[in-house]
């Protein structure tokens, strides 16, 4: 604590403003909670994202809007455009479509129960050597 003022002697306008507050620095400061930067998601297809629909997205084993919208950086409506126009193109095929979600996969993409190009079935694949 700072000396008090002997008799005769006032505290200056700094002194009293210090004062007021540090009585409040004891007080709870409430946070506003954690703010979710807004994305820049695009509402056209360019030329480069469109090749990047083409080429990137037949190749992937789960695809929808949400993962169409993460990969190439476009809004949803957009994204469920780029599925139907790959669809009539038949590079994805469509696994169980509903109102609100369609789920598909691509024609290209390797099937869940596949084995990679070279794999025998009586051995396993090595780590490392020792």
């Amino acid at each position: 604590m700072g000396k008090q003022p002997t008799t005769g002697q006032k505290k200056s306008k700094d002194a009293i403003a210090k004062a007021a507050s540090s009585a409040k620095g004891g007080r709870k400061k409430w946070t506003k909670g954690k703010v979710k930067d807004k994305l820049a998601l695009a509402v056209f297809y360019d030329e480069e994202t469109y090749k990047k629909l083409l080429e990137d997205i037949p190749k992937l084993r789960l695809i929808t809007p949400a993962i169409v919208t993460d990969k190439l950086k476009v809004n949803q409506s957009l994204a469920r455009r780029g599925i139907r126009h790959l669809r009539e193109k038949n590079l994805i095929r469509v696994l169980d479509a509903h109102r609100s979600m369609w789920i598909s996969t691509g024609v290209k993409a390797k099937a869940i129960g596949e084995k990679e190009e070279g794999a025998e079935e009586g051995t396993k694949p090595q780590k490392g050597k020792k």
